[in-house]
């Protein structure tokens, strides 16, 4: 008997089966004992450091409140500390979910940001999406599926995780892949864009007379483009040499002054030193763009006289066949805004080119009854070869041998007793001339020259194509003399139009009436402006506006305005010289601003990203837009929706919306500036866009604006419109510049 009372059977029992198990294990080997007992300690080791990296990650605090709560700055940078992407790392490789990288550290941190970005666009997806379209509306689906199912997974850990987990991260992974390839391409176009624009304001500035101007944008746009290129490079990768190429090459291609194909110097040209150039003188001359430049004067520094004969710059020689005409203060003016301005045929409209035609067709019918039928040589002849006998004249030196022969072969007097006499022969005249064509012409001219050697027509049709070539070797003529004398007049057509203002002036010719409305309307509106930003009246003199802004702010809507086109009474008397200009940039302003309205809302109605580039849809809408003959608005209407029907998958319902939608654009009438949203919204941001530019004062300043401006214009949705708005804005700022150059002097006498 046991001392607790426990009988002596019932200890033989609680002794039996421990010591069965000793007997039962001392029959396995000691290797087996040791492989089980490490395969013990292997999984007590493996759930701690699993347990472990799962209670790291739930250290950080990270879950969709939290990061909605912080700041997108701080979170941001809180993403970007090693800890989190070690505990990140860890976790994702427990999770199976880096099975499938190649081995690099790379790729293991590119994983981690895209798993991390998951949590910022479900807390801040204002500031990671730039748009709220389709897929955007995806992927903020599948982030909000994958934290579910990492949140779900991290409440009760189990290894391996749930399958769930894995297919919610493919997702996820695969629509953020294909939303950031998106908006990358959108980012890398737009940089590129800003390089190319950079390169462009260095291709206008290199060759500037004063060599400080040259050097000052040569170090800004070196560091910007540096910086461009980090960037694309970071984004684009082996594509960036590349794409920048080729945006390079399009933009020169496109918006710088073109070279001539052939060569456009006449075989027989005067010299410089010859002493044909365009005078700066009002010598009552002009240019046509028909005929050679007539003033002729010593090179040099020219200056005109203190009182002009006449109306300054608005004498005239009769105007040539196509009626183009050029005072000599016109010629300077353009060469002041364009070194390599050319004079060329005036663009003719539908109805005037027709009614040109059937004019010089009736012409020439009528001198071919003439002279084949009725024999009347004597009335069309002489006249006739006189012209030929001119136009050759006015293409060659008084002092050369060939004007000698020319004014001795071709008399109009034996021609005209020849023609009495019936004995004229036009052949003779023809070989004669058809000879000299090859020794003066162009060398771009060869062709047209050499078709009319081989023209075997009638008389009066091998006249008239002879009056054409005449035509275009005149041209050449000139605008080879334009070129050897822009070299005299650009650096002096500033004081030259000052000088010859005020001789204006002083002649009563013309007034400062408009001029002194039109900036004192706009000194009010600013200091308005200033007023109200000083509810305390305490004036200080930093507030208050420059004669230079007042002077951009009054010019900004002369050339961007939806409205009435401008009269001559609302000119300022200043703009003389570039009415026609104003009213040309007027309208490109239009068509931009209608343009991209009409581009961005046919985006919102398709649920696109409006800040990302469409070019082909802009190329219709331009296309559209410049019609030679004007397209009603449910015809723009029409061509638009049958583009996105023919190239992208356009549901049928959106159709009726979209027509709707473009034909009131479309329709917006001079009067109605401000009654479309979208058109309000588009003008008001360009022309704030192009006054920063005006604004600009200092070269760096520039050269930021310049390459911050394709992320302005993107964010305006204008991403198609980036090298025809640059175009608007050169111009613009090129004549606002000569403008208050030339007359500065009145300008701040108005102001004072």
């Amino acid at each position: 008997m046991k001392v607790d009372g426990s009988s002596e059977e019932e200890g033989d029992e609680a002794v039996a089966g421990p010591l069965q198990k000793i007997r039962l294990g001392a029959t396995k080997s000691t290797e087996i004992l040791k492989e089980e007992a490490a395969i013990q300690i292997q999984r007590v080791y493996r759930n701690y450091r699993n347990m472990e990296i799962v209670r790291r990650f739930l250290g950080l605090g990270l879950t969709i409140e939290s990061v909605r709560d912080t700041s997108f700055e701080a979170i941001s940078i809180k993403f970007r500390e090693e800890e989190v992407q070690k505990a990140t790392a860890r976790l994702l490789r427990l999770c199976g979910l880096l099975e499938r990288l190649e081995e690099g550290q790379v790729e293991i941190e590119k994983t981690c940001r895209t798993f991390l970005s998951a949590f910022l666009i479900l807390g801040h997806p204002g500031e990671v999406l730039s748009d709220d379209g389709e897929n955007e509306k995806a992927l903020i689906t599948k982030s909000k599926d994958l934290l579910i199912s990492f949140e779900s997974f991290l409440s009760s850990p189990t290894f391996p995780p749930d399958q769930s987990l894995s297919a919610a991260w493919d997702a996820f992974n695969t629509g953020f892949a294909s939303w950031k390839t998106r908006d990358s391409e959108i980012l890398i176009s737009t940089m590129v864009a800003q390089y190319a624009e950079l390169d462009l304001i260095w291709q206008k500035v290199k060759d500037d007379t004063e060599e400080h101007v040259a050097s000052d944008f040569k170090e800004g746009i070196r560091e910007n483009q540096l910086l461009l290129l980090v960037r694309i490079r970071r984004l684009a990768g082996e594509r960036t040499r590349t794409l920048i190429r080729q945006a390079v090459k399009e933009a020169r291609r496109t918006r710088l002054p073109k070279k001539e194909k052939g060569d456009t110097r006449p075989r027989a040209t005067p010299t410089a030193s010859d002493g044909n150039s365009v005078s700066t003188e009002d010598n009552n001359s002009s240019v046509s763009s028909g005929a050679a430049v007539s003033s002729i004067t010593p090179t040099g520094s020219p200056q005109p006289p203190e009182t002009p004969p006449g109306v300054a710059g608005q004498s005239r020689f009769p105007p040539m066949e196509d009626g183009a005409v050029f005072s000599n203060r016109q010629i300077v003016h353009e060469l002041a805004l364009d070194k390599n301005f050319k004079l060329k045929a005036r663009k003719k409209g539908g109805l005037e080119r027709m009614v040109e035609e059937q004019t010089r067709k009736a012409f020439w019918d009528v001198m071919k009854e003439d002279v084949l039928e009725r024999g009347e040589l004597a009335k069309w002849i002489p006249g006739m070869a006189g012209s030929v006998r001119e136009k050759l004249l006015r293409l060659l030196e008084p002092t050369g041998s060939l004007h000698r022969m020319i004014s001795d072969s071709i008399d109009i007097q034996i021609i005209e007793q020849q023609c009495r006499a019936g004995s004229y022969n036009y052949e003779k005249f023809f070989s004669f001339v058809l000879s000299i064509l090859p020794k003066i012409c162009s060398p771009v001219r060869d062709d047209d020259v050499q078709a009319l050697i081989n023209d075997t027509g009638d008389y009066i049709h091998r006249l008239q194509r002879l009056f054409d070539v005449l035509e275009l070797l005149q041209l050449d003529h000139a605008n080879f003399l334009l070129m050897m004398s822009a070299q005299y007049m650009i650096p002096e057509a500033v004081p030259y139009e000052r000088r010859m203002f005020a001789a204006d002036l002083e002649a009563g010719r013309t007034t400062l009436t408009q001029a002194k409305q039109w900036l004192l309307k706009a000194k009010e509106e600013k200091l308005q402006e200033a007023r109200s930003r000083d509810p305390e009246s305490v004036s200080h003199p930093s507030s208050r506006p420059s004669s230079t802004v007042i002077y951009n702010h009054a010019f900004a809507p002369l050339l961007m305005s939806l409205g009435e086109p401008l009269t001559l009474q609302q000119v300022p008397e200043t703009f003389h010289l570039d009415i026609e200009r104003i009213q040309a940039y007027r309208e490109e302003f239009r068509s931009l601003v209608l343009g991209a309205a009409m581009g961005i809302t046919i985006k919102n109605i398709l649920r696109r990203n409006v800040c990302s580039s469409w070019k082909p849809l802009k190329d219709r809408i331009s296309a559209d837009l410049s019609s030679e003959t004007a397209l009603e608005p449910s015809a723009i209407a029409r061509d638009l929706c049958a583009f996105l029907q023919e190239t992208v998958a356009t549901p049928k319902q959106v159709i009726p919306h979209v027509t709707s939608a473009i034909t009131r654009i479309a329709a917006i009438s001079v009067s109605q500036e401000h009654q479309d949203p979208v058109v309000r919204v588009v003008s008001n941001r360009l022309r704030g866009f192009v006054l920063a530019r005006l604004n600009a004062g200092t070269s760096k300043e520039k050269v930021r604006l310049a390459t911050g401006g394709g992320d302005t214009l993107a964010s305006f949705g204008m991403a198609e419109w980036i090298s025809e708005v640059g175009v608007f804005v050169e111009r613009s700022v090129a004549l606002a510049d000569l403008n208050r150059n030339c007359y500065a002097l009145w300008y701040d006498g108005i102001l004072a």
